[in-house]
C-alpha cells in the first residue's frame, strides 16, 4: 500500500470522507495518482461518450448511404476529438484547482441529477439526428448535455480531491509546510536532552 494510502487509513472517517470521495473518485484513485490525474480521468469520459456515439454514428452513417469502413473512420475521428476535448478540459480544471486551492465538493445529493444527464444528451442527439423533425431541436443540446456532466465533476469534485492526494503523496501541506496527517510526531530528543541536563544541574 502507498505511504498516502496508509496515512488516509489512519484518520477518522469524516476527515477520510474528504479525501476518499464518494464511489466514482474511490474508483478512479485506486489508480497510481500519475494515471489517476484529472487530464486522464477526462479523456476517459471521453472514452465513454465515443463508446455510447457508436450505435448512433454508424446508423446515421449507414442511412446516409456511407460503407461500415466510412462510418468507422467517422467515430474514430470523433473518438479521438472527445478524448482531447476532455482530457483538456480536465487539465485546466487541474491547473484552474492548483491556482485557486479551492476544496472538494461532495456532489452525493447532486449525483441523481447529474447521473441521467448523459443519458438525455445521448437520446435527444440520436433524435435530433436521425428525426430531427420529431422534436424540433438540433443536436447541440445533446451534445451539451453528454460532454457536461463529466467536466463538471471533475473540475468540482474530482480535482481538487486528486490536488490535496498528490500533495500528500509529496508529504506537503496546503500551505506547503510537512504534513502529520495520519503520523504521530516523534518527539524532539534534542529537547528532552537539554531538560533533563536543567534538572540535573539544579
Amino acid at each position: 500500500m502507498d505511504d498516502w494510502r496508509e496515512r488516509i487509513a489512519a484518520l477518522p472517517d469524516d476527515q477520510r470522507t474528504m479525501f476518499e470521495g464518494g464511489t466514482l473518485s474511490q474508483f478512479f484513485l485506486r489508480w497510481p495518482l500519475t494515471a489517476s490525474h484529472p487530464t486522464f480521468v477526462g479523456s476517459f469520459y471521453g472514452l465513454l461518450i465515443s463508446l455510447s456515439l457508436l450505435g448512433p454514428i454508424l446508423f446515421i452513417q449507414s442511412e446516409a448511404g456511407n460503407s461500415v469502413s466510412d462510418s468507422l473512420r467517422s467515430w474514430a475521428f470523433l473518438c479521438l476529438s472527445l478524448l482531447m476535448l476532455c482530457g483538456i478540459f480536465g487539465g485546466v480544471s487541474a491547473i484552474t484547482v492548483a491556482i485557486t486551492k479551492r476544496m472538494p465538493i461532495r456532489l452525493d445529493r447532486r449525483r441523481k441529477y447529474l447521473f441521467p444527464i448523459p443519458f438525455i444528451g445521448l437520446v435527444l442527439f440520436s433524435v435530433a439526428r436521425i428525426e430531427p423533425s420529431l422534436i424540433g431541436l438540433s443536436d447541440q443540446l445533446g451534445w451539451v448535455l453528454l460532454i457536461t456532466p463529466g467536466p463538471l465533476y471533475i473540475h468540482l469534485s474530482y480535482a481538487p480531491r486528486w490536488r490535496l492526494l498528490e500533495r500528500l503523496s509529496r508529504g506537503l501541506e496546503l500551505d506547503n509546510l510537512p504534513i502529520k496527517v495520519g503520523k504521530e510526531i516523534a518527539p524532539d530528543s534534542d529537547l528532552i536532552e537539554a531538560v533533563e541536563e536543567m534538572h540535573a544541574e539544579e
